[in-house]
């Protein structure tokens, strides 16, 4: 019984999942088409504005996919306070909150950075910056003026894949749904393996005068009517 109840629980769970790969596509990061420029690459135009707050906004980038081509222009609303949008160039690595700028300085001198722009404190300054989109991942972009980033003044490009936002790089939303959903398929097709593997198990039972029990009557009869 234990053997057809775990090959029933296989072929209901490979099923299950087959038909639930679908559900992975209607996950993907969906965005408009991108243009294509030099050698078909696409060309992502992004923008990020800051102000006289410790805030990017957006907190979160995305380019189609890895070899895009990437322009990221950088407005300035507010008019007291200097920003820089320095973008690391390591895939997945996000800045400990406890480092000190010497530490973060290091650190990009090591790991020298796709984009370092500075914003002047102007009312409608703008500084741009093009390159290519780097290995598929997720790349930190932060400011570096003195207490910015101890304040929270980052956020998460993500090339290929997008960025899950300011509490740390990740997995896409769309990944944990469609885990839980074959999760939850997995536990039906087995439970669903265990329910037919009992009722196949009951069909072999051996009967009752087998195991030295009588064997009941088909029918009672009763006493007749007076």
């Amino acid at each position: 019984m234990g053997s057809i109840s775990t090959r029933l629980a296989a072929a209901a769970a490979v099923l299950l999942l087959v038909g639930a790969l679908p559900l992975a596509t209607a996950f993907e990061p969906k965005g408009p088409a991108p243009e294509t420029g030099y050698r078909g690459h696409a060309i992502d135009s992004l923008s990020v504005s800051v102000a006289d707050t410790f805030v990017f906004t957006p907190q979160t980038l995305m380019a189609h996919a890895p070899g895009d081509n990437v322009t990221i222009t950088v407005t300035q609303l507010g008019s007291t306070t200097p920003h820089t949008f320095t973008l690391s160039s390591v895939t997945n690595y996000t800045f400990p909150s406890s480092d000190s700028p010497s530490s973060i300085q290091a650190f990009l001198a090591a790991h020298h950075p796709l984009v370092n722009l500075t914003i002047q404190m102007t009312t409608g300054f703008t500084a741009s910056a093009t390159f290519v989109a780097p290995p598929l991942g997720v790349y930190e972009y932060i400011c570096l003026e003195q207490g910015h980033f101890g304040s929270g003044m980052l956020g998460f490009f993500g090339s290929g894949v997008a960025p899950t936002g300011p509490a740390g790089p990740g997995a896409p939303v769309g990944v944990y749904i469609i885990a839980g959903i074959v999760v939850s398929l997995v536990v039906l097709a087995l439970v669903l393996g265990f329910v037919v593997g009992k009722r196949e198990g009951s069909k072999h039972e051996m009967p009752p005068e087998r195991l030295g029990y009588p064997e009941p009557s088909a029918s009672t009869s009763s006493p007749p009517l007076h």
